[in-house]
């Protein structure tokens, strides 16, 4: 059966029919399951999309009939028990004489792979990484849109928790990390989000020296800083920020670190811009912590693309070696963390433009004076 599928999606199609014959591919094989929303606005699990160069065929059960009669149109569609894939598949190509079958490696398993290749002897196997990942790089007006929304989201939702922070601070009640962890995900949830971009990291004084710490029962209030990564999820796509909230501004050390990552995360959105290369980007920020005698102390890259998956590419990382396009959106999050005192990172959502950038998240304060309670 058929669905009417909308412009966008059938572009993006387009998109992919039109690599099939780059790679010398008869078909390609989309298992994972942001990609298959990517290209068809199915928003389930469990799934296959086969496309081809006369048509695409979204593979699924009766778990996700319904639901693709309302999201996915203009495609074919086979309703079969999950264990059936790689039956359909091989009907599929049988009866077309597909000889090249290209597959996703990150996302097919091992099993799901033996089983097609058993059902298909005659058909070579052909594992690409990235095939459908490198047009999800550059992100459509529908896409950027959707991004602004996330982070008006992700950033309302921390607004209600600043508050809520600076309240008991001055009030001098204790107020947990997993307290404002979970205030922050319903709150988000309650602005519109259908769920958090990862979990939560919120993490006080030294314990913010782990860059991806857990929120533990502690009193932040006991503490000089307060780190806050946090994203929201709208309409499948994500938003990425932290901002470091500051409690007490005796320890003139947090100030002095705040002040070198902010300039460093400043130099390096000012050097966005299309033609640039990502490590170049990673290497401006690094730089100057290096040359301020933190180098040991920014163990992670620079920032990292975002849209339907919170860790997409390309990534400013100093082994990146691709370069900035408009349309890209990228976080910039450079940090310090040191054993034993704690840990300030700054990030914001980027967009590169056609001249040079726009922070996309800018609204969201971040000075040291603006995040002092």
């Amino acid at each position: 059966m058929k669905r009417t599928i909308s412009d966008q999606y059938q572009i993006r199609l387009d998109k992919i029919v039109a690599k099939l014959s780059t790679f010398g591919l008869n078909a390609f094989l989309v298992t994972n399951p942001a990609n298959i929303r990517y290209l068809t606005g199915f928003t389930g699990g469990d799934s296959y999309l086969l496309v081809t160069k006369t048509a695409s065929t979204l593979i699924s059960d009766e778990r996700y009939s319904i639901q693709i009669e309302q999201e996915c149109k203009n495609i074919n569609v086979y309703i079969c028990t999950l264990g059936d894939y790689p039956k359909i598949v091989r009907s599929i190509i049988k009866s077309r004489q597909h000889t090249r079958l290209g597959v996703e490696p990150d996302s097919i398993t091992l099993l799901e792979y033996n089983n097609i290749a058993v059902l298909n002897p005659k058909t070579e196997i052909v594992p690409l990484k990235g095939f459908v990942s490198e047009f999800r790089q550059i992100k459509d007006k529908y896409e950027i849109e959707i991004i602004r929304e996330s982070i008006d989201t992700a950033y309302n939702a921390f607004t209600d928790i600043r508050n809520k922070v600076a309240e008991r601070h001055h009030s001098r009640s204790a107020v947990l990390e997993t307290e404002i962890r979970d205030s922050l995900e319903y709150q988000m949830r309650k602005y519109g989000a259908s769920d958090k971009s990862f979990p939560s990291i919120v993490c006080s004084g030294k314990r913010a020296a782990m860059a991806h710490g857990v929120p533990a029962n502690y009193d932040v209030l006991k503490e000089s800083m307060l780190l806050v990564d946090y994203g929201a999820v709208v309409n499948g796509y994500m938003s990425d920020l932290t901002r470091v909230l500051i409690l007490k501004t005796k320890d003139k050390k947090v100030k002095e670190i705040y002040d070198i990552v902010l300039k460093a995360q400043k130099a390096a959105i000012k050097a966005i811009k299309p033609g640039r290369k990502c490590r170049h980007i990673d290497k401006i920020a690094r730089d100057i912590i290096n040359d301020s005698g933190y180098k040991k102390n920014f163990g992670h890259n620079l920032g990292h693309s975002i849209g339907l998956e919170i860790h997409e590419n390309p990534r400013l990382s100093l082994y990146d070696k691709s370069f900035l396009q408009p349309g890209m959106v990228v976080t910039v999050e450079p940090g310090i963390y040191i054993k034993d005192w704690g840990g300030i990172r700054i990030e914001d959502d980027v967009l590169v433009t056609e001249k040079g950038c726009e922070i996309l998240s800018k609204h969201v304060p971040k000075e040291f004076d603006e995040c002092v309670l």
